[in-house]
């Protein structure tokens, strides 16, 4: 899991550095990436479970599962609009 998340990471840098190459638009920063929708909500939130997942750590997790709530709830949000 902790591997899993480490690549999560790399793929989380990689969708950076292919945005800030991008014209930056709002479809550019709601875009896919390595086949993850809305990556730059769900990859880093994926990886925070993941990582929660590893240490057992239950405020990591439900602090994982808040943060995926809102982040990636409003990334959707602002794609429907």
């Amino acid at each position: 899991m902790c591997f899993t998340a480490f690549v999560l990471m790399i793929f989380y840098e990689c969708y950076w550095i292919k945005y800030f190459r991008s014209e930056r638009t709002l479809k550019n920063q709601y875009s896919s990436f390595a086949g993850f929708p809305v990556a730059g909500a769900t990859l880093p939130v994926i990886a925070v479970l993941l990582l929660g997942l590893y240490s057992m750590n239950l405020v990591v997790i439900v602090s994982g599962g808040i943060l995926g709530v809102g982040h990636i709830g409003i990334h959707l949000i602002t794609i429907k609009k």
